[in-house]
């Protein structure tokens, strides 16, 4: 018998096949109507625990500048009323009465505690001879005391402790109601940030893993390489707007296309941001979230999403399924014996039955296509692109589905192999579920199928604005599946 192939007697294969397709009415039938019905279905089932999500981030907050105490203590210097000595709080009431008339106390934590909420006061303390002085002295630090609290805040209010006592009184009472002041400032300010809050804690969150950048630009390089799913900025004067009763703004970037990651990194940074206000302030406080996509959009469908991917894995499902079966029975009834019988070889048996099957999955590929297009428009713009990796994908799962055809005893066989070949391939090639879901152990099993390369490939093609040689590895693999496929089918098999 000869080896050389035969390009006639390959064709007379394909229209054999063709023909009895044709004659066949109820599979004709159902290679057209289930795809389109299983594809329409899965379009409605889609909905969208995955951790170490890749998420850039750029804090550059910084802390208050300024402290409540310093404010005052400049106001108190500018005033020409007020001889101001600064002194600590184990000096602080010596000479009151004699060559000093008041003392101011305010404690370490009376910044904080006006920024927080919470309830502070300082001490004052007034020795002189008549109540005028007295009334004077508590008005000066009363009204200084306010208008630091607007400088800082815009405007709060601060409790202050007065303990007033007299001398005897020298008369005639003193015309000049200039006075000495000691002034114990011990006041520290608020010297922690939201910013560094909110790092912490994301730090310290298993959800996401921080790729920490420097700048504006690298977090949205980071996203646009691929390298994050979601970015966040925080600029130098988040915690001072906070502080000033401004509403602060926080910029996050986000990847739509991985929804499942994009969502649970979003929540985790949303749930940091309002964790570490109420660390800062001890209460809530409003923010404004900005939220820029880099890839996709808002509002995304998941059949939008999942398209492209799910063209291939339909053109395996079916094409493996319907070849396998169809060429298992071809054997069955005698008919590749018969063949055996004339002049054709092996290869041109094998490359017949390949071409029709793969023809059949093309066609069958081409009515999904249509049905996701048009729920999915915007894949017409990188369908070119898409067709040669749908092509290698059929080829290698058609020629594949020959070769374990040839090694089957029935058809039941055959349909045990779905849960061997193709479900796994569902659950673990990025199809449904983002391969981070993924334990560690089981990080390398998903790159043993070549549907995870494909969906790798469709997606940076239809979202990424990838070509072919940007995506060469995957396009190398599926080359590698086909290669498999038609060696295995045409090596020597075992008919028994």
């Amino acid at each position: 018998m000869s080896r050389s192939i035969n390009s006639y007697r390959v064709a007379t294969v394909v229209r054999r096949i063709f023909r009895q397709i044709r004659r066949d009415r109820r599979t004709l039938g159902l290679m057209i109507v289930a795809p389109i019905l299983v594809t329409y279905l899965w379009s409605f089932i889609f909905a969208g625990s995955v951790s170490n999500i890749p998420t850039a981030v750029c804090i550059l907050d910084e802390p208050l500048e300024n402290s409540f105490g310093a404010t005052l203590t400049s106001l108190l210097e500018d005033n020409a009323n007020v001889t101001l000595t600064n002194r600590s709080s184990a000096d602080a009431l010596d000479g009151l009465g004699s060559s000093i008339q008041a003392a101011l106390v305010l404690p370490s934590n009376l910044t904080w505690a006006m920024l927080t909420g919470n309830n502070i006061s300082i001490r004052l303390y007034v020795n002189v001879t008549t109540e005028l002085e007295a009334n004077y002295i508590v008005g000066v630090i009363g009204n200084t005391t306010s208008q630091a609290s607007i400088d800082m805040f815009g405007s709060r209010g601060i409790q202050m402790e007065r303990n007033i006592t007299f001398v005897v009184p020298l008369p005639p009472a003193p015309i000049d109601l200039s006075f000495n002041l000691s002034l114990v400032n011990e006041d520290e300010g608020f010297m922690d940030t939201i910013g560094t809050i909110f790092g912490n804690l994301l730090s310290e969150n298993s959800n996401v893993s921080i790729i920490t950048c420097n700048t504006r630009a690298a977090v949205v390089e980071s996203l646009d390489s691929r390298a994050a799913v979601a970015g966040v900025y925080m600029d130098t004067d988040f915690t001072q707007a906070s502080l000033s009763g401004e509403v602060p703004s926080i910029e996050m970037f986000v990847n739509g296309i991985q929804t499942t990651e994009a969502a649970v990194a979003l929540a985790t940074i949303q749930d940091a941001l309002s964790n570490a206000v109420a660390q800062a302030f001890g209460r809530e406080s409003e923010t404004s979230v900005n939220i820029t996509y880099i890839y996709g959009a808002a509002g995304m469908s998941m059949i939008e999403i999942m398209g492209p991917a799910m063209i291939g894995f339909m053109s395996l499902f079916f094409g493996f399924l319907i070849s396998g079966v169809f060429f298992l029975r071809e054997r069955q009834q005698g008919t590749l014996e018969r063949m055996q019988s004339t002049p054709l070889n092996d290869l041109e048996i094998v490359l017949g039955y390949s071409i029709a099957f793969i023809g059949v999955s093309l066609v069958q590929t081409t009515l999904i296509s249509i049905v996701i297009i048009a729920l999915s428009p915007r894949l017409l713009t990188s369908i070119l692109l898409l067709i040669p990796l749908v092509f290698l994908l059929a080829m290698g799962s058609v020629t594949l589905a020959i070769a374990v055809s040839y090694r089957m005893k029935n058809e039941l066989q055959i349909m045990q192999m779905i849960p061997v070949f193709i479900i796994p391939q569902m659950f673990l090639s990025g199809l449904l579920f983002p391969l981070t879901a993924l334990p560690p152990y089981l990080a390398w099993l998903p790159y043993i199928f070549p549907l995870t390369y494909f969906v790798e490939a469709t997606r940076a093609v239809a979202f990424f604005n990838a070509t072919l040689l940007d995506v060469i590895i995957p396009v190398i693999v599926l080359v590698m599946y086909c290669m498999l496929g038609i060696v295995l089918s045409v090596a020597r098999r075992s008919e028994k």
